[in-house]
């Protein structure tokens, strides 16, 4: 699966917000990780505004259904005040989601709605996830492909391999209880180890 970096990009920002709505991503987490395209777009220091969108992308990502899913995103799509047009002005036709010069929230939540609403008509949700790492629970995009990945990225996968090593280990000490896991060998029928 794949998508070009302008879509990308979009959805990063989508999912992050979510993520920052449902409390698996903190405001300044949210600034490392979308700094280039919140600064280029005026942001300054509008917390609730960031709060209040990542509320409601988290609350329709979350729904359970598909049918619940895309009403509560046609919903939230109605609800937008600023209307998407097409230009040229790089020489490129692309999207732009707001007027120029519109207000920060009215930019973020126009492009952060109608990125959702553009990924989910081409790709379907069943690709937008949970991280499964525990501890995390962030949103992301799926681009394997095979749709198997059940991590947001690398660490929480290495984080959640490690730990699960630790614990067949711990397990492996417990059961057996004997010494072997600082190399000794204990003699059927003994108490202790031998030489």
């Amino acid at each position: 699966m794949s998508f070009d970096d302008y879509d990308r990009s979009t959805m990063c920002f989508v999912l992050d917000l979510a993520s920052l709505g449902d409390g698996s991503l903190t405001v300044d987490e949210l600034m490392v990780r979308q700094r280039d395209m919140l600064e280029e777009h005026g942001y300054r220091d509008d917390e609730d505004t960031l709060a209040w969108l990542g509320g409601r992308l988290a609350g329709v990502l979350g729904r359970p259904g598909d049918e619940e899913f895309y009403d509560a995103l046609a919903a939230l799509l109605e609800a937008q005040p600023a209307k998407p047009y097409l230009t040229r002005h790089d020489g490129v036709p692309h999207l732009h989601y707001a007027r120029d010069g519109a207000p920060f929230g009215e930019w973020a939540s126009t492009m952060a709605v109608m990125g959702l609403v553009i990924y989910t008509t081409r790709e379907g949700r069943s690709r937008l996830r949970r991280c499964m790492a525990a501890g995390c629970g962030r949103w992301f995009a799926d681009t394997s492909r095979n749709s198997s990945r059940r991590y947001c990225e690398h660490a929480c996968a290495s984080r959640t391999t490690v730990a699960a090593f630790r614990a067949r280990r711990a397990r492996q000490r417990g059961d057996t209880g004997n010494g072997q896991d600082r190399g000794h060998r204990v003699q059927p029928g003994t108490s202790g180890p031998t030489g």
